[in-house]
């Protein structure tokens, strides 16, 4: 981590980090420990919070630990199963239900409209506008019927594609390409440092450690465009077993 820490007068692309911290296990950002494996000692647990003291791991969670311990797979497995049930049982019921408004229709509606006046103006000079807490709105798409059906199954959470702001459109994908994108959605966000010193970050060029800056780096043969959420995610699967993966709350 140190070649990538801020105010070390490094180039603005390795100014990363201010601080970090251990931490995963206990807000279930971090990995699923294998079946068999959640009481292994080698597993990585969260450092303690400097005033709140430990913080335990969820059930089977863990920040880190030897990669052949970790199911790196599992939840997207998961992701798919769940993403292609949840397609199947919408597609079963949109014919025998009411038919699902889009948000925006609830979002638009008198009731839902405030007043836009900066403070002190006279009201009448200032029309009603959307209101942009979607709550009251939001709270009325969900009471549909079949978006109720859909959110009351145990596999919801982990098949829906982006709930917010809508989830209609999705729907309209093929099975095929619902279940693709939930599994892409399922790979982790996070960024990533390799083993050989590369800090991996979406949307940005890959920038190396022991280099100056991009423009004076000559390793730049094989990374010379942004990673994928699925290519940081294959450089996981193939790490030999016994290399050690910790997930890093870090303060940017």
């Amino acid at each position: 981590m140190a070649p990538f820490e801020a105010y070390r007068d490094f180039a603005s692309e390795r100014d990363q980090w201010e601080r970090w911290s251990i931490q995963g296990g206990s807000d279930g950002f971090g990995f699923r420990a294998l079946p068999g494996m959640q009481d292994d000692p080698r597993l990585i647990h969260d450092q303690p919070h400097g005033e709140q003291g430990p913080r335990p791991s969820l059930a089977g969670m863990c920040a880190g630990g030897p990669r052949g311990l970790l199911d790196l797979a599992g939840p997207v497995t998961e992701a798919k199963i769940a993403a292609g049930r949840l397609w199947d049982l919408f597609h079963q019921l949109r014919d025998l239900m009411p038919a699902v408004l889009p948000l925006e229709h609830f979002r638009t509606l008198p009731e839902n409209h405030v007043r836009y006046m900066p403070v002190g103006a006279d009201p009448e000079d200032y029309p009603l506008v959307p209101n942009s807490n979607l709550t009251p709105a939001l709270e009325q798409y969900r009471a549909q019927p079949l978006i109720q059906r859909l959110r009351a199954t145990p596999f919801f959470t982990a098949g829906v594609v982006r709930e917010l702001p809508d989830m209609l459109p999705w729907f309209a994908l093929t099975r095929e390409e619902y279940v693709a994108q939930q599994a892409e959605d399922a790979l982790r966000r996070s960024e990533l440092l390799t083993l050989d010193g590369w800090w991996i970050e979406r949307d940005h060029l890959p920038v190396h450690g022991a280099c100056e800056s991009l423009d004076t780096c000559p390793h730049r043969t094989d990374r010379s465009e942004p990673w994928t959420r699925a290519e940081k995610a294959a450089y996981l699967e193939h790490l030999p077993d016994d290399v050690i993966i910790v997930r890093l709350h870090c303060k940017v």
